[in-house]
């Protein structure tokens, strides 16, 4: 089945409604105030009910609980609030898909996701964007799992015997997840940074343009990979010095311990939201 076959079936995906697209825009925006995020947030139930229980919740509980996104909002703070909004939306766009695990597919998504923020945080790239990043890097996948199901299962036959994901994909249905999931983003009408990001989340696709998000991404997938691999201090600094994507970002061994902190975090994360 060729891209353009398989992208006509978008219209079998939930489509991300206006007011998700917004919250995702206002969270990137650096200037942004709590009163306008509190006021978005309320047009949309789902996510309000879930920034309400991650307010009540032990991390951020202080032994009086809140009913309102206001309160919600002021508890929360800017950060949390914005990281919150960007799972929470994208959890809530797709439907129930019968191929995988869709909750191990979200726990694997939000490790990404925060394990990009995290690499963001120590070179030149916006955090709250390399989160977006992150969790939008793998819809291609959802797409392929929702209106491919049947090729599925051959695509993990192959991954199983060793061919590597991209090609497992390619050689299976003509194409593979990073295009078509930033031609979805493209649809969503995400920003062309995002988009950029999502199609060279494997590879490198364009000559002469460079991508710190995309970068980014690719480093978080890496690391999400590999880590629990590593066995030793010594072990994670050699293998993050052979990357060319910790190079490109100049990127260097100090940030183990700040990977060090946040793994497991997108897990836990995950388990909250969705």
């Amino acid at each position: 089945m060729e891209q353009n076959e398989i992208l006509s079936h978008a219209h079998e995906l939930p489509r991300i409604p206006k007011v998700i697209r917004e919250m995702m825009e206002l969270v990137n925006d650096p200037e942004v105030e709590l009163q306008e995020l509190a006021r978005t947030i309320s047009m949309e139930q789902v996510v309000s009910a879930r920034v309400i229980r991650l307010a009540n919740s032990a991390h951020f509980s202080r032994g009086k609980g809140v009913s309102s996104v206001d309160q919600a909002v002021v508890r929360l703070g800017l950060e949390p609030l914005k990281t919150l909004i960007i799972a929470s939306s994208l959890v809530s766009a797709f439907p129930y898909v019968e191929v995988i695990d869709l909750e191990e597919f979200w726990q694997e998504t939000f490790e990404v996701a925060v394990l990009s923020k995290a690499i963001a945080q120590s070179c030149d790239v916006n955090p709250n964007s390399a989160f977006t990043a992150g969790m939008l890097h793998n819809i291609g996948d959802l797409m392929i799992y929702t209106v491919m199901a049947e090729q599925v299962p051959t695509i993990f036959e192959k991954i199983e015997a060793g061919i590597s994901k991209v090609i497992a994909q390619r050689s299976t249905i003509g194409t593979d997840s990073a295009d078509l999931g930033a031609k979805l983003a493209e649809s969503w009408s995400f920003s062309e940074e995002l988009v950029f990001a999502i199609s060279e989340q494997f590879e490198p696709k364009v000559d002469n343009i460079y991508s710190p998000l995309a970068a980014t991404v690719r480093l978080a997938n890496a690391i999400n990979r590999d880590w629990d691999s590593l066995s030793t201090m010594d072990a994670k600094s050699v293998w993050l010095s052979e990357q060319i994507e910790a190079e490109i970002l100049q990127v260097d061994t100090s940030i183990i311990e700040h990977i060090e902190a946040v793994r497991g975090a997108g897990a836990e994360m995950a388990r909250l939201v969705i």
